[in-house]
């Protein structure tokens, strides 16, 4: 059949050559010999050409020898246009909503005034149909949210200073250690980690931040052990702190003689006893120091009981506002991190002891951490951003630029981004940030061609290839304000409008005017 179809081709070939005017040998030269070399000739030519400057020919995917980068296509895009996940953004060009539904924690990156609470908190907060943890600290997400949450569960808002108006719940950090429990070193000695902040940088400290440490996390446990139900408080652990000198040593002596958690009360007071009087005044003075907080009223009141339990995030449809309004997240924030680095511990001992087939959320908790540098750096959320997504558990920190994260963490920032499934950016101000991103995005292989003349010579035409950023940081730091930068893990790049609670139908009627 094949060789019937030849013939029949090279017969009308023969029939065409006969009817016209050229000479059969000169026909025969061009049709066989002069037109499969000339177009043989131009495609190795336009191929080569291809290959040299990276530009796409015939659907022909361009050179990627000087890097791959590139945008989403609109195909890709639109894998995250369905109905569950966290929002993250609008497409450009369908205006539908952008949703992650991966296990991921995710990371923003938005200086002051640039749209977070507009455009990532609050849209997230009006639809997750999940538990959620959020640091509020100007009150307004309990106040355009709150109601809205309702219908999903409970809603607590801890709110000591009064910022949002609504009844105020109470958490005491204290409340859920067990005397007990063999547990009971290491719950003291995280509340203990939460109440000292190590600012960066400062070495010289460590030492005595240590030593406080251990002597706050013998006191709580003491409190725990000894004292009465309704003094099993962090307020009770600063008055022992504050305590005249005679009468706190006769404290440390009950310490030596209890003989409960096994011993470690007894230890801590053996420890500071250990020390010269000049060491022992300054571990005394750093405990103080960071506790000083304690000495506010409002600040008693909101650790005195608790309302809740943070266990709850994880079997319950539970919202949990932490309000602090932002003139006071230096001096109070260490009441910030003493409630989330237990809510993180909370939840990874519920997630450990639960038996298989024990019923939780199919959701993972999301904690949306507004102003995440105002908790320091805090070992808790370290650990939770790199083994945690598997407890039920998403993370989203926001913070203002790449450099808050590295002057808390250092080297450590990456563990951060190296664990988030989604980076979002937007209002981009400082070039550091600008060229991380720049960095973090890729490069893109480009072409360009070039001629040069010489007297004489005609002139020679050659063709290149070269590397280019697929956003230098002058471009992304003149992104418009309503468009911003989605990094999802193993995607490419997009470029997508932001989200506005207030301007988009989703959140038509679910938010306070």
């Amino acid at each position: 059949m094949v060789i019937a179809t030849a013939f029949a081709w090279f017969a009308w070939l023969i029939v065409i050559i006969i009817l016209s005017d050229v000479p059969m040998g000169e026909a025969l030269w061009h049709w066989f010999v002069f037109w499969p070399m000339t177009i043989t000739g131009w495609i190795i030519g336009a191929s080569d050409w291809s290959n040299r400057t990276g530009i796409k020919l015939w659907g022909r995917r361009p050179s990627d020898s000087h890097g791959s980068a590139r945008f989403a296509t609109r195909k890709e895009r639109a894998a995250f246009e369905g109905d569950d996940g966290l929002l993250i953004g609008r497409d450009l060009d369908t205006g539908k909503p952008l949703r992650y539904d991966g296990p991921a924690h995710l990371l923003t990156l938005a200086p002051t005034r640039a749209g977070k609470g507009v455009g990532t908190v609050i849209p997230n907060l009006l639809l997750a149909e999940r538990s959620v943890l959020v640091i509020d600290p100007k009150g307004e997400n309990a106040k355009i949210a709150g109601e809205a949450r309702k219908r999903f569960g409970a809603v607590h808002i801890l709110d000591p200073f009064g910022v949002t108006g609504r009844p105020a719940s109470a958490y005491n950090p204290l409340g859920r250690l067990d005397a007990k429990s063999l547990d009971l070193g290491e719950d003291a000695a995280s509340l203990a980690e939460a109440l000292v902040m190590d600012p960066p940088g400062q070495q010289s400290e460590a030492h005595w931040n240590e030593e406080a440490k251990a002597l706050l996390a013998g006191l709580i446990m003491f409190a725990v052990a000894h004292e009465d139900q309704d003094r099993k408080t962090l307020a009770t652990v600063r008055e022992y702190l504050t305590l005249p000198p005679e009468k706190f040593r006769a404290l440390l002596e009950l310490m030596q003689d209890s003989t409960a958690a096994g011993g470690l009360i007894a230890r801590a007071a053996n420890r500071f006893f250990g020390k010269s009087d000049r060491e022992a005044a300054s571990v005394m003075s750093s405990a103080q120091r960071h506790t000083h907080f304690l000495d506010s009223p409002r600040i008693v009141a909101a650790t005195a009981r608790s309302d809740f339990q943070f266990s709850a995030l994880r079997h319950d449809l539970t919202s949990i506002f932490l309000v602090l309004p932002p003139n006071r997240l230096d001096a109070y924030s260490r009441w910030l991190r003493l409630l989330v680095a237990q809510a993180l511990q909370d939840i990874a001992r519920d997630a450990e002891a639960a038996q298989a087939g024990a019923e939780r959320l199919k959701q993972p908790a999301l904690f949306l951490l507004d102003e995440f540098a105002a908790l320091g750096r805090l070992e808790a959320v370290e650990r939770a951003m790199g083994l945690m997504a598997g407890y039920g558990l998403q993370l989203w920190p926001i913070l203002q630029d790449m450099s808050q994260l590295k002057d808390l963490y250092g080297a450590r920032a990456n563990t951060f981004v190296a664990n988030a499934g989604v980076l979002q950016t937007f209002g981009v101000n400082d070039f550091e940030t600008a060229r991380w991103l720049s960095q973090m995005i890729g490069r893109e292989t480009t072409g360009y061609q070039t001629e040069s003349h010489k007297p004489g010579d005609a002139p020679s035409t050659s063709y290149n290839v070269t590397a280019r950023d697929l956003m230098t940081p002058d471009e992304i730091m003149q992104i418009p304000p309503h468009v911003q930068l989605l990094r999802v893990q193993g995607k490419p790049v997009m470029i997508a409008r932001k989200l506005r609670y207030f301007a988009d139908r989703e959140f038509d009627g679910l938010h306070k005017p």
